[in-house]
């Protein structure tokens, strides 16, 4: 039997599945931390940095600066306004709780770098003692040695977490390739760049907020305590989109601002997993930080803690990569369909 075609033939339509059947995968909160662990597990020797730098902040020398800061502290009573009766009690309320800050800073700890950094449990611990007795401690006296000692320091501790993160991420991608030399420099100059970036931000966001604050403390101090925790809140806000910044420089070898930026479109095309990601991890770190820290400097049993930080904190920061790439191939494959989308109506649209 013969089969009766219309006269009317419409026109061939260009059409693109653009519901929502489209399988596009979510980054995974779980998948990414077990990831990380693994990572860490398969190589343990990853975790060797933080162990050796909080042993070293642990039975290491210390080097105090209080007497460096003590004539500043003496002399503040000399200046003008502040002499009178009435702010003697609250000026030796200041300078004893400066004083007993500053006896008990070992200005090592400068070695915990921040945002890229080896971590480190001892750095918050009670400075100068130790299981052994107390170690040797040299007491600066003057600007240029707390100076020379603050650059060096931070030279050291920078490049000490540029190595440990970028072995980290190496591990992520599965490359067990030396790094060579010209890499390494170019993530290193990154990670000197990204701090002092990351400064000026907070100068051009909290000068503002800072002034605006000081003449709602003038009018209302209660009113301003609220403000400056919703400011604090908001400035938070506004740097979590940087967050994985460092991960674009070491697994793409991105320069920073081009690291910024993926960063931004990262986190903006995946906010509320990126935010549970990083509340989760949070937890992770500090709940167990609260164990790790429980015993006293001067106890063995700190050794655990030691062992258990270097893996946990070392596992997260694993997690944040194999998150940053499922995340980066989230926001891609969204960002790709948008495309086909537009190029459809497109299409469409001309017919």
């Amino acid at each position: 039997m013969a089969r009766h075609f219309p006269r009317e033939c419409g026109k061939i339509r260009i059409c693109m599945n653009t519901s929502s059947d489209i399988n596009i995968e979510k980054p995974k909160i779980v998948q990414a931390l077990l990831a990380g662990f693994n990572t860490i597990a398969n190589k343990p020797y990853l975790i060797i940095l933080p162990i050796l730098l909080d042993l070293f902040l642990w039975f290491g020398p210390g080097w105090r600066v209080d007497n460096v800061f003590k004539p500043l502290l003496e002399n503040m009573q000399t200046l003008p306004g502040l002499d009178s009766t009435e702010y003697t009690s609250i000026l030796e309320e200041f300078q004893a709780s400066w004083q007993e800050l500053l006896a008990n800073f070992n200005l090592a700890v400068i070695l915990r770098t921040f945002p890229i950094g080896v971590p480190s449990l001892m750095a918050s611990k009670t400075p100068f003692i130790n299981p052994l007795g107390q170690p040797l401690v040299t007491r600066l006296n003057t600007d240029g040695q707390v100076l020379g000692l603050t650059v060096f320091f931070l030279a050291l501790g920078i490049t000490l977490g540029n190595l440990y993160i970028q072995k980290i991420s190496q591990q992520v991608l599965q490359n067990d390739q030396k790094t060579d030399i010209k890499t390494f420099l170019k993530t290193l100059s990154q990670s000197i760049l990204m701090p002092l970036a990351l400064c000026i931000i907070l100068l051009l966001i909290c000068i503002p907020v800072l002034f605006f604050l000081g003449l709602i403390m003038m009018i209302s101090p209660s009113v301003s305590q609220f403000l400056m925790t919703l400011a604090l809140l908001v400035i938070i806000w506004i740097l979590m989109p940087l967050i994985f910044t460092p991960h674009g420089i070491f697994l793409y070898k991105q320069n920073l601002i081009a690291a910024m930026m993926t960063s931004i479109n990262v986190v903006r095309m995946s906010m509320s997993k990126t935010a549970w990601f990083i509340l989760a991890s949070y937890i992770i770190v500090e709940g167990l930080d609260y164990l790790w820290q429980s015993p006293a400097a001067d106890n063995w049993f700190l050794l655990v803690g030691i062992l258990g930080h270097a893996f946990i904190v070392s596992g997260v920061i694993a997690a944040s990569f194999h998150y940053f790439i499922d995340a980066t191939k989230f926001s891609q494959t969204l960002i790709n369909k948008q495309l086909q989308i537009k190029n459809a109506s497109s299409l469409n649209d001309h017919e």
